[in-house]
């Protein structure tokens, strides 16, 4: 009974030693690494670059592209496209305008009538000739080593279309029709009045032409009827003078081109009672298109 009462006592002493509660569980923590893998393309504005890549060093940026590639000639101011080397070759295709590109692929030394001319085709793919002159096309190709282009001479110019304005001036003592056409431009029908037949009573008309700034482009004094500012007779006055494929003022003279001019028509006569007799009539001219 002694060891149990002792076994006893020893065993109080170790519950009264021993914690209420039992002690917490150490905790170890849990590292979670997750790996984003990286993506195939990046973004726009993130480029991937390896960390121990050096940022590129600073270079000019290229020049931008042309909007074409190969020979280009560049229009220096506006120009007619024609459709043959040279001015005889009417009307024109179009008109360029200045800063306009085309492509060269033809060259003619020896143009209608005179001139080095390039063929060309346009923006809207259509092909032409512009003039070769420094003052009107630049290119970065020297025109003269393009392919060679035989063309064949242009038709026979086409008489221009005419009007006039209404004449003004003294004629009294004369009586007259002025008959405008685009074959032979100008006669006057005229003759004293009184008389019966054209030519009556006149001893010449003078045709004095010029141009809108008043400079003289042609003159020419007939002294008998039909009246015809280029010579022949009536019905079949002589028809606009041709020379290098353009028309002229009378032969040799300036070229005819289309605008306004001035004409002046001067009469010497005498009445029917012998007594002299002027007359001056003045308009205006248009030559346009034929």
């Amino acid at each position: 009974m002694k060891k149990f009462g002792l076994v006893l006592i020893l065993l109080a002493g170790l519950m009264a030693c021993a914690p209420l509660t039992a002690p917490e569980a150490e905790v170890t923590p849990v590292v979670i690494t997750v790996v984003v893998p990286p993506s195939e393309t990046p973004t726009p504005d993130a480029p991937a670059v390896p960390s121990d890549t050096p940022p590129p060093a600073d270079t000019p940026a290229p020049p931008p592209p042309t909007a074409t590639t190969g020979p280009q000639c560049t229009v220096l101011q506006r120009l007619n496209f024609r459709k043959g080397p040279g001015t005889a070759f009417n009307p024109p295709i179009d008109v360029l305008d200045k800063a306009a590109v085309v492509r060269p692929v033809g060259f003619s030394a020896n143009g209608f009538p005179s001139g080095s001319w390039v063929q060309a085709v346009d923006a809207a793919g259509r092909t032409g000739w512009v003039s070769a002159g420094a003052q009107f096309i630049s290119c970065n190709v020297d025109v003269n080593s393009l392919p060679a282009v035989a063309a064949e001479p242009p038709p026979a110019p086409r008489p221009p279309s005419v009007s006039n304005s209404q004449p003004q001036g003294t004629f009294d003592g004369f009586e007259y029709e002025l008959i405008f056409s685009s074959r032979s431009l100008l006669r006057i029908a005229l003759r004293a009045t009184g008389t019966a037949n054209d030519g009556d009573g006149v001893k010449q008309v003078k045709f004095i032409v010029q141009d809108k700034d008043g400079n003289p482009v042609y003159e020419k004094t007939e002294g008998k009827a039909a009246f015809c500012i280029f010579g022949g007779d009536d019905p079949s006055c002589n028809p606009w003078p041709v020379n290098q494929y353009q028309l002229t003022w009378g032969e040799g003279g300036p070229a005819a081109v289309n605008g306004t001019y001035k004409v002046r028509i001067e009469a010497e006569g005498v009445d029917e009672f012998g007594s002299d007799i002027f007359g001056n009539w003045r308009f205006e001219v248009t030559l346009g298109p034929p």
